[in-house]
């Protein structure tokens, strides 16, 4: 049955269903991109309220957030799912809204953007919750409480460039020396992967690091970019290459070919979807036992225990690293299995046009009820 779907994003960022492929923008909204997009196809009607003006994208139709705000204007959809922002209760009263509500976010349960979900009446003014990973539906069930019949699993998927991109020849099986990269935000372990560095490059020679981040992607001005002295950081190193933000069309055909993401997280993720990418091209995920992060890389990434003090990873997320690129080296042959390993785990179970099914089951259940 078509649905007539809203989705609201609350930060009032501009993007339409183009932007992630051509810019750097953050995780929850291209995720809200590449689902719409897929649930268009299905054949729904899809509109995302943010902070654009009226246009069309994709098949997806790309609204101001102020529309979605008039009292009764949301009552036109069948549901509407709310991005990352617990407030149902305003807009129940205030705005009138009589459809399912649905959460879905990709915050853990301590952050402020969910912190109204303490409220009893918050919680029972939302028809469902779309979780991210096991982990996160785990600790919002016994924080808030969250009723399990009203919530799901609705895991990240890899972006479509990195969904349709060959993964060539693995470094490991003609000699090149290993390309590192990382491709999160700067504030999730970056200072501790440029401390392990130098030590990965002297027992690995010829080792290059390259650095896809900073704060463009949530819209700050380079200038206003509290974490330049990374950056510069980064260019005084040797052997890193600060290439800095990428849109995922580009990022994608820049990554092919390396040897792993070097992500010594210090950030309790609830999923990670530059994981995932990472393993969708056959590049390891080195990273942190923190959060999310072992269920999201399913047993296929070697990891170390994540320290309140930060200073004390860097020489363990090296030797993990070290470690790491001389087995593939040694035997590229087990190197190559979980290599095809990780492939196969993305393309059977992270493509959104997959999580696209997924959803409008769900939404059509809660469309159904309610009527």
């Amino acid at each position: 049955m078509p649905l007539r779907i809203a989705f609201m994003d609350r930060t009032r960022l501009e993007y339409v269903a183009d932007t992630p492929l051509e810019q750097p923008l953050g995780g929850s909204q291209s995720a809200l991109c590449y689902l719409a997009v897929e649930l268009a196809r299905l054949g729904h009607a899809v509109t995302v309220f943010n902070g654009v003006a009226s246009c069309e994208s994709r098949g997806v139709a790309f609204r101001n957030l102020s529309e979605a705000l008039q009292p009764g204007h949301l009552n036109g959809f069948d549901c509407v799912i709310v991005l990352n922002f617990a407030g149902a209760m305003p807009l129940r009263r205030e705005m009138n809204v009589t459809v399912p509500l649905i959460l879905w976010t990709g915050h853990a349960h301590d952050q402020p953007s969910v912190e109204h979900l303490h409220n009893p009446a918050e919680r029972e003014s939302w028809s469902g919750f779309a979780f991210v990973s096991k982990w996160q539906r785990k600790h919002y069930e016994q924080t808030f409480p969250i009723p399990r019949k009203k919530n799901r699993i609705m895991r990240n998927a890899v972006s479509p460039a990195f969904a349709g991109l060959a993964p060539g020849i693995p470094w490991f099986a003609d000699g090149r020396p290993p390309v590192l990269f990382y491709s999160s935000t700067p504030f999730r372990g970056l200072d501790v992967l440029l401390q392990a560095f130098p030590r990965i490059r002297d027992a690995v020679p010829g080792t290059v690091l390259r650095v896809f981040s900073s704060m463009e992607m949530y819209r700050v001005r380079p200038e206003d970019d509290r974490y330049r002295p990374l950056y510069d950081q980064c260019r005084a190193t040797e052997g890193v290459d600060y290439a800095g933000p990428r849109g995922q069309a580009r990022l994608a055909q820049e990554l092919a070919g390396s040897a792993a993401f070097a992500y010594p997280s210090t950030f309790v993720e609830t999923s990670c979807i530059a994981a995932l990418e990472s393993m969708a091209i056959g590049a390891c995920v080195l990273t942190t036992r923190l959060g999310a992060l072992p269920e999201t890389t399913a047993g296929l990434a070697p990891m170390i225990d994540w320290q309140q003090d930060k200073s004390r990873m860097a020489k363990p997320f090296a030797d993990l690293v070290i470690g790491t690129l001389r087995d593939m080296t040694r035997d590229p042959k087990t190197a190559e299995r979980q290599r095809n390993a990780m492939i196969e785990l993305i393309r059977e179970n992270y493509l959104w046009p997959r999580r696209a099914v997924e959803w409008s089951a769900w939404l059509t259940e809660l469309a159904t009820t309610r009527a």
